[in-house]
């Protein structure tokens, strides 16, 4: 019998995706004020799929199954998460293009790293 779809996994991976996000993001703004290198999107786009990619790919072993709905799940419910943060922080709309982005990057890498999660044992 297949495993149903656990709505509790996905969360967690949320989560966990959201705090891999902070602390990498916590550690290049560390490494950018001692260092001089320069200031980049590609780092925080790197950090973002990064983040979605590691919850995605526990998530999807965890669950044993549905890798790539898990992975795109998780990578979803992280651009949910930072639609209503910077809603809630910023005052001025977000950058529709920007959130399209980081949509691409997080359902691709959620996707990926869903797959690679079910597969590995």
């Amino acid at each position: 019998m297949a495993k149903s779809f656990q709505l509790n996994l996905i969360l967690k991976g949320i989560l966990l995706a959201t705090v891999l996000a902070l602390l990498l993001s916590l550690l290049l703004g560390i490494v950018l004020a001692y260092t001089s290198l320069p200031e980049s999107d590609l780092y925080l786009n790197i950090i973002f799929g990064l983040s979605v990619f590691v919850a995605s790919f526990i998530t999807a072993h965890q669950a044993g199954t549905k890798g790539l709905y898990y992975g795109l799940a998780v990578g979803l419910g992280l651009v949910l998460v930072v639609l209503v943060l910077s809603a809630v922080l910023w005052s001025d709309s977000p950058s529709w293009l920007r959130m399209g982005e980081k949509t691409i990057i997080a359902l691709v890498a959620g996707g990926i790293g869903g797959i690679i999660g079910v597969m590995l044992p």
